[in-house]
């Protein structure tokens, strides 16, 4: 306890790890798929993918790749929990893009309709 208050970084390492086997296993869950298909899907070994798991080890690169793309979020999301690009985001940004569009038009449309008047 006291080497963690000397050194916080240990601390938010171990905490990373955390986070990442929570964010997985609940993206996990909610692709309705249970560890054992999701690592098989993966191409990790059952028993490399629960090791790491249970001893809150984030994989290597590559490994890490592969689960978060088959998990449709970035490793970034994994270890922080910030995705600028997650799903939800996405769908939110492409509507904001599609009102403020619409809302341009129409506004260049009555510009524009109020400049013939004026001719």
């Amino acid at each position: 306890m006291v080497f963690y208050r000397i050194f916080p970084v240990f601390q938010y390492i171990i905490d990373m790890q955390d986070y990442f086997w929570a964010r997985a296993k609940r993206l996990i869950k909610a692709h309705k798929l249970s560890q054992k298909d999701f690592a098989e899907y993966v191409g990790i070994p059952i028993s490399t993918f629960w090791g790491w798991i249970h001893r809150n080890c984030i994989p290597d690169a590559t490994r890490a790749c592969a689960i978060a793309q088959a998990l449709g979020v970035t490793v970034e999301y994994l270890v922080t929990g910030i995705d600028d690009f997650n799903a939800e985001d996405r769908m939110r940004r492409t509507e904001e893009r599609k009102s403020a569009t619409e809302e341009i038009r129409k506004l260049a449309l009555r510009i524009g309709g109020e400049t013939e008047r004026l001719r």
